[in-house]
This record gives structure tokens, C-alpha cells and sequence, in this order.
């Protein structure tokens, strides 16, 4: 007696093909998902949420894709003992991407853009930004669907990835310090020209390393651009100072030069400027 032919007779007569591509259907799915979970768990660490929320989103995710993999893997099971047709599992199939594309439209957008915020090192955790030019704040969360910041009021605002078309850093590598200042016009212009140089000087040195420098080359000091405009709403004259320093270090900066300038200014007897209002007597 013939072994392989009694064993290609079981194989079709009793339909033993069916149940051994079943069965590889299973592992194939079982493998699928957990290259999924796998996966999914690489992807979260990458975010900055807290355990808990770690935990709830990759469980949303793997739910989500062990769903459709077991869906697909019964359809082709019941298609294998001709209980479905394969056209009905292509149909199916396109029934669920379509059910899912349409109703994760916004979900899709928000996780790509949150890919490309994270990779790309737009912002990160810590950094005060602002975002669409209507949100400003601290950035305490940076999620794959949405960021959170805190505003400086102390409310937290959830915005979702897919919605961030613009993003301003103030903590990304080099910050500005833009001063400025406006002296009455009947103020002694060159003195004030001096002593805001004075000012300048003073940061210079005494603050030189919160100055953003380039090895031991400063960037760009402190410096004082002079008269820059004759405002005379504001009530006199406008001179701009700037300074390159290190990212967190601006608020600091900028905050000691003003007091410097007008504890200077007071000692000599140095006005800053302010709106006047003139009042005509029609009488």
C-alpha cells in the first residue's frame, strides 16, 4: 500500500487542507497582533503621558487592531469550508477600512502630526510656546492625538495635533530679549544714550553666562540701537535694546535690565515716558 497516497486521500477526501490552513490562519493572526501590541508599546513610549494614560491609550489601540485582524482571520475561515466567499471577505473588508477611515478621519490626521511633532523636536515637555498664535503656555504633555499646555493662569488646554498649524519655541536653542524704552523729548537724549549703554555693559558682564554664545564667542550681547522712532502717542522717544541669550533664561534677563535702567534713570533724575492727554477748553 501506497503511504503518500493514503495520506493525499484523507488530505482531500476528508477536507484536512481546510482545517491545516485554519490553523495557519490562526498563528498568522495571533502573530499579527501581537506585533501590534508590540509595536503600539514602542510607539507610546515615545510620548510623555503619565502611566495611567499610557496604559488607557495603547488598550484603545490594541482592542482597535486585534478587532479587525480576528475579523479577517474568521472571514477567511469560514471562506475556507465555503461558508463565505472570498469576493464577501474583500467586500467586508472594504466595509471596515471605509467604516474606520471615515470615522477616524481627524484621528489619523492628529497622530500624524503628532508623529512629526515628535520626531522633527518641535517642541518639548517643559518649553513655553505658542501655538496658532492663540495659545501660550508651558508644554507639560506632548501625546501621539494631542498637546497639553499650561497657560500662565494656570489652565490646561488640550489641543489636538491635527490642529496645530503653527508653533513658536521660545525655548528652542537661543531666545531674544527685546527692550524698550521710551524717554520724554525734553530728556538730556545723550545722557540717556550713555547710561543706557551703561546698561548694556552691566549685563554684559555680570549676567555673561546666561549669554547665548557660540564655544566662548558671545552671540549677541547686549546692545542699544539708539533713537529708533519719535513716538508721540507714547509721549517721547523710543530706543531698542536687544540681547541673544539662552532659552530659559529671557523673562530673567529681560526683567534685570529694566530694573537696572530704571533704578539708573531715577538716580539721574531721568524721566520715562508715558501717553498725555490734552484737554482744550472750547469755552
Amino acid at each position: 500500500m501506497n503511504l503518500s497516497k493514503v495520506i493525499e486521500e484523507i488530505y482531500f477526501k476528508y477536507n484536512v487542507k481546510s482545517f491545516v490552513n485554519c490553523f495557519i490562519i490562526l498563528i498568522l493572526a495571533f502573530c499579527l497582533i501581537q506585533f501590534v501590541m508590540y509595536l503600539t508599546t514602542k510607539i507610546i513610549q515615545i510620548t510623555k503621558f503619565n502611566e495611567q494614560r499610557e496604559r488607557t491609550l495603547k488598550s484603545i489601540f490594541d482592542s482597535i487592531f486585534s478587532y479587525f485582524i480576528l475579523t479577517l482571520a474568521i472571514l477567511n475561515i469560514l471562506s475556507e469550508f465555503g461558508l463565505v466567499k472570498q469576493s464577501t471577505i474583500l467586500t467586508s473588508a472594504g466595509i471596515i477600512t471605509l467604516v474606520a477611515g471615515l470615522g477616524a478621519q481627524n484621528l489619523i490626521k492628529d497622530i500624524i502630526n503628532g508623529f512629526f511633532i515628535l520626531f522633527e523636536r518641535q517642541m518639548k515637555v517643559g518649553d513655553i510656546v505658542s501655538i496658532n498664535e492663540q495659545y501660550m503656555g508651558t508644554v507639560e504633555e506632548i501625546g501621539l492625538r494631542s498637546t497639553a499646555i499650561r497657560e500662565f493662569s494656570s489652565r490646561k488646554i488640550y489641543i489636538p495635533n491635527g490642529e496645530i498649524k503653527t508653533i513658536k519655541n521660545y525655548y528652542k536653542n537661543q531666545a531674544r530679549v527685546i527692550l524698550n524704552i521710551i524717554v520724554p523729548f525734553e530728556e538730556n537724549h545723550e545722557q540717556v544714550l550713555k547710561i543706557l549703554k551703561e546698561a548694556c555693559e552691566y549685563v554684559n558682564i555680570t549676567y555673561d553666562d546666561k549669554l547665548y554664545k557660540i564655544g566662548n564667542i558671545n552671540y549677541s550681547e547686549f546692545s542699544v540701537y539708539g533713537i529708533v522712532a519719535l513716538d508721540g502717542r507714547l509721549g517721547g522717544a523710543k530706543y531698542v535694546i536687544t540681547g541673544t541669550v539662552k532659552p530659559h533664561e529671557q523673562w530673567f534677563l529681560r526683567n534685570r535690565t529694566y530694573e537696572y535702567i530704571l533704578k539708573t534713570f531715577c538716580e539721574n533724575d531721568l524721566r520715562i515716558a508715558y501717553p498725555k492727554i490734552h484737554l482744550e477748553n472750547n469755552q
